[in-house]
């Protein structure tokens, strides 16, 4: 027997073996009910042979070939990293184990490279558990003697009879592409499981998908032939990566004790199969993430640990010539990764933070396969602080009032560039390029002549993204412990307040940590100590390297600059922001990948509220995403917000029953008032509400803008349509909104080839986010007084079909929008 080895799409390998089927057909059980052909061709008996492939062992895994040059890791470094064979541990690790019977088997048989169609075969075996290589007939479709597709999943089942995938019966590959296996299920085969009951191990599903096959007649039996005419045995590769991590901190020895290990940038699900992306890598980069955080009793100077992870393949970098050049900057991005930190046992504050990417043999490989094994041995030998290695972060953090005297003037929003600092005075905020006191945070403090009696006394990180939705560092950082409501809790490396109590020379200073692509976060005052009582205000960081000027009238083209004067006619606009309130990104094209244009979301508002919301996150087109009064763990098709450690989910609350005043609203900012009639959040729609956002006045204190900018009036939007304010849209291009994410529409009648990507991310609408890739609303500072009802809004409605609505009075106040900002003033 001849095995050969073929790949799905350059990336999924998969294996096929080449075995003689005559003489098959006599001895072939039929297990299956027959399935009429639901497309091209007729209805045959195929002989089939299903097996399990033995699992590969990535240290003898050969990677392809790199145009760069592969030279050893420099000596001298004392951090070693090296990949080690399975081969010593196969007697007796559940990695090697395999299921006793195939379980809930399925054949599902598509027309060749299609993906969106019915099957036009199948057979289902899942009331029998086939024994493993045994053969067997079922009726599939010849296809008129076409290329076809197969799929055979072995689903898994554990030992109380529930199988791990659902069944595939009936559905399109693009809708299996969408399948998981339960997590839980996998994840419950651990070695102590196995050696207790070794037939944990039947939860496991196997999977193979054949791209390319045809049905060939071989005396009235059909066969499964390879694109090269030979004859194929099916072997099923498991679908779960076995990872292993051993580790010794020889450290420990100057004070550097092991505090933490992490496993990031981990797919949270298990794809029956994936849907490779443009460089062939899977799962997508929007997909979900975890942080996989070892066990306190698992983290120590010297130990190993082992895990099952899902399949994350990235391909090559050229780039990391050695393990030592293995570092984020030459990492294709959503490369999996450990980190381990030690501290020092003198002083806390101070730690080493060693990242591991993870991959096969070659220092170029970020890969991990399915159906594999991976053993890392991981050695911390140096005898002083490793200086010189880029994979090692020394980590000895100032308080983010050190050496910063970079006071900016005050708004509900602040933009720093990555690696920034910044600091101000909370009590006061800027209109027009001047200071003027924030009464209405001085009155809840209890401002008297020049003392407060509710002073803020505290500051923390509230929350923050990270820089790809579940994948790369927190923008913000990482505070110096996170511990909240105790003694330990220390945000002072990334916020610090100084002279809370004095209304004149009270600063909050904020620090961001270096090298990350930008996103945002939210930082709040307390009336208590060390993050305790009422949260008093709160402040958006933007942290993002535009950095447009707030003065000026004319239009700049610079990307990290750029802002646009709309005209149409004789009407001219003061320049606008070339992007949304909160977005990584600002275009004036079209991006071509999904995850480029998902840069240009932002954030979320109520109307009239100062605090930012998270906004959408995916590549698919979603009409409707229910949401319960919490969301407390990353949920698909929503961008996930993190804690000050970066690594616990920040929960957002619904409250839909309440109205509140300002000042209840702003002492819980991570939660959305949305009741019923009359559709607005605020119990009093007095004039503080209505005048917020300064309509038809000055920058209001509770816009939400940055200092020098503002949200943008009903009619700074007009120059958008071929009408003033009605019509069509100007269009650059005749794009499809849902193909293209958004649109391109020409801001400037004197030159309609320039124009500014408006994204549909959808919106938070009543108690879901809706209309994900359907609809993009975007809120003006302005509103209609005498609605009653909460439909006072006038925003800027745009739809996937092209069509837009006019600017005409009806959003509803309660509901959470996007924002741009436009210049306060000229000079």
């Amino acid at each position: 027997m001849e095995v050969i080895g073929i790949k799905l799409q350059k990336a999924v390998l998969i294996m096929m073996s080449i075995v003689s089927m005559s003489g098959m057909s006599s001895c072939e059980d039929r297990l299956d009910s027959p399935y009429p052909s639901t497309g091209g061709g007729k209805t045959v008996e195929v002989s089939l042979s299903v097996g399990i492939a033995d699992e590969d062992d990535a240290a003898r895994l050969t990677g392809n070939p790199v145009s760069s040059k592969v030279s050893g890791m420099a000596s001298g470094f004392g951090f070693n990293v090296s990949l080690g064979s399975t081969e010593i541990t196969k007697a007796i690790s559940v990695e090697f184990a395999k299921p006793d019977k195939l379980y809930g088997l399925q054949i599902v048989q598509y027309k060749f490279g299609s993906y969106d169609t019915a099957p036009i075969g199948k057979i289902d075996l899942s009331s029998s558990d086939l024994e493993i290589g045994s053969s067997f007939t079922g009726e599939l479709s010849d296809n008129d003697g076409d290329y076809c597709q197969l799929l055979v999943v072995a689903r898994g089942k554990n030992t109380v009879g529930t199988f791990t995938v659902g069944s595939l019966m009936g559905k399109k590959l693009s809708d299996i592409q969408k399948d998981t296996a339960s997590v839980s299920m996998i994840e419950a085969i651990t070695p102590e499981a196995y050696a207790a009951n070794s037939n944990v191990i039947n939860a496991m599903p196997y999977v193979l998908h054949l791209p390319k096959v045809r049905l060939v007649n071989d005396g009235g039996t059909y066969k499964i032939q390879s694109p090269d005419g030979e004859d194929v045995r099916i072997l099923l590769r498991r679908l779960a990566v076995r990872l292993t991590l051993s580790w010794k901190n020889k450290y420990v020895s100057k004070g550097y004790k092991m505090n933490q290990i992490l496993l990031k940038s981990i797919p949270s699900v298990y794809k029956i199969i994936p849907t490779p992306n443009e460089n062939d890598g899977y799962p997508s980069l929007m997909d979900q993430y975890r942080t996989i955080m070892l066990p306190e009793s698992a983290v120590k100077d010297e130990g190993s640990y082992s895990c099952w992870v899902p399949a994350v393949v990235r391909g090559k970098s050229a780039k990391a010539t050695s393990d030592y050049y293995r570092t984020k900057e030459n990492a294709p991005k959503g490369s999996a990764y450990a980190t381990f930190v030690t501290q020092d046992t003198s002083d806390g504050k101070k730690k080493l933070n060693y990242r591991v990417y993870l991959g096969g043999p070659s220092s170029h490989d970020f890969d991990l396969y399915d159906n594999t094994n991976y053993i890392y041995n991981v050695m911390m030998s140096h005898t002083s602080l490793p200086v010189d290695d880029r994979r090692v972060t020394i980590i000895d953090p100032i308080p983010a009032s050190e050496n910063n005297g970079n006071f900016v003037p005050t708004s509900n929003c602040f933009m720093v560039a990555p690696g920034g600092a910044f600091c101000f005075n909370p009590y006061t905020y800027y209109v027009n390029g001047s200071s003027v006191p924030n009464e209405t945070l001085q009155d809840w403090c209890g401002v008297s002549g020049e003392t407060l009696t509710k002073p803020i006394k505290s500051v923390k990180v509230l929350w923050q993204t990270l820089e790809d939705g579940d994948l790369g560092d927190p923008v913000l950082g990482a505070v110096n412990t996170y511990a909240p409501l105790t003694p330990d809790d220390d945000h002072t490396n990334i916020v610090d307040l100084k002279r809370g109590e004095s209304l004149a020379d009270a600063r909050i200073y904020c620090r961001v940590t270096p090298n990350t692509s930008g996103g945002n976060g939210v930082i709040a005052g307390y009336s208590g100590e060390n993050g305790t009582g009422d949260i008093l205000w709160s402040w958006h960081v933007w942290v993002t390297d535009y950095a447009p000027s707030s003065i000026g009238s004319e239009t700049v083209l610079e990307e990290n600059r750029r802002k646009l004067v709309y005209k149409q006619g004789s009407n001219t606009r003061l320049p606008m922001m070339d992007r949304n309130l909160g977005a990584v990104a600002g275009y004036d094209t079209v991006p071509n990948k999904e995850l480029e244009r998902s840069k240009a979301n932002g954030l979320m508002y109520q109307w009239g509220r100062k605090d930012p919301y998270r906004s959408s996150y995916t590549n698919s087109v979603i009409p409707d995403i229910p949401v319960s009064e919490t969301i407390e763990s990353p949920m698909d098709g929503l961008l996930s917000c993190y804690r000050g450690d970066g690594i616990t989910f920040a929960m957002i609350s619904f409250d839909y029953s309440t109205r509140v005043s300002y000042q209840t609203a702003y002492q819980k900012p991570e939660v959305m008032y949305k009741p019923g009639k009359p559709d607005l959040w605020s119990s009093n729609r007095d004039s503080t509400y209505i005048y917020s956002w300064g309509m038809g006045g000055d920058k209001g204190a509770h816009d939400p803008c940055p200092s020098g900018w503002r949200v943008c009036a009903k009619e700074d939007f007009y120059p958008l349509y071929s009408a003033w304010g009605s019509g069509s849209l100007n269009l650059v291009g005749d794009k499809n909104g849902v193909n293209a994410g958004g649109y391109l529409i020409s801001y400037d009648d004197t030159n309609r080839s320039r124009g500014s990507y408006y994204r549909l991310p959808g919106y938070w609408m009543g108690n879901s986010f809706g209309q994900i890739g359907q609809f993009g609303y975007y809120w003006t500072r302005d509103i209609k007084g005498t609605d009653l009802d909460g439909h006072g809004g006038y925003p800027l409605r745009l739809k996937s079909n092209k069509t837009a609505w006019e600017m005409t009075v009806g959003g509803y106040e309660k509901e959470a929008l996007l924002i741009r900002c436009i210049q306060e003033r000229a000079n």
